[in-house]
């Protein structure tokens, strides 16, 4: 499970997967940016402002937003990935609403005629570097494993051989899979809630 060549091969499984959480990511982007205000997105922003209003009245903010935001982010990842074995529905509506509301919150402040480069470089790319690939990797696999539980159901009806195969060596690679998400989302959360306000105080 953690040799390099079982590693190796964990990636070369996942890496379509990954490739694709990234292009639907940033398709919901690209829809978040150019579409109207709807209601969810609003709910969704409500809930964020909520968030960060609780940790700015806490007794410590800073240690209240890095937690929050770490657990957030850990809840999210958890649930793409392990619930992605129900026809990967978890990590595609993640993916997708995800980027939606990131290309709203573009559009935005664009249409307010804000530097969204500006705004990506200074409030996106400090910890998005690590959680946004924390991310997609939760969802590529969590994606697989829908993909390859839904494989085995057809392989075991055709009377495949082994046709779990897939889906066993898929559950074995979240292990390691998911000790690198932690590891980077840990360090995302560290960057956004001290560096990352900084930079846009």
């Amino acid at each position: 499970m953690f040799s390099r060549k079982g590693l190796l091969q964990t990636w070369r499984d996942i890496r379509p997967y990954f490739i694709f959480s990234v292009i639907l990511f940033f398709a919901g982007v690209v829809v978040g940016a150019t579409s109207g205000s709807d209601e969810w997105i609003q709910t969704q922003l409500r809930a964020l402002a909520e968030m960060a209003k609780k940790a700015q009245n806490s007794d410590n903010p800073q240690m209240t937003l890095f937690v929050t935001i770490l657990v957030n982010n850990l809840k999210s990842s958890l649930t793409a990935m392990y619930l992605g074995i129900v026809a990967a529905i978890a990590p595609l509506v993640t993916l997708a609403l995800n980027g939606i509301v990131m290309g709203y919150l573009f559009g935005v402040y664009a249409d307010h005629g804000e530097n969204v480069w500006l705004l990506i470089a200074k409030g996106i790319l400090p910890h998005g570097i690590f959680e946004l690939p924390a991310i997609f990797l939760a969802c590529a696999f969590g994606i697989r494993l829908g993909a390859t539980l839904l494989k085995g159901l057809f392989g075991a009806l055709l009377g495949k051989k082994e046709p779990w195969g897939a889906l066993a060596r898929t559950a074995a690679g979240t292990v390691p899979a998911l000790i690198l998400i932690a590891a980077m989302l840990l360090v995302a959360a560290v960057i956004e809630s001290t560096v990352t306000p900084w930079l846009l105080s």
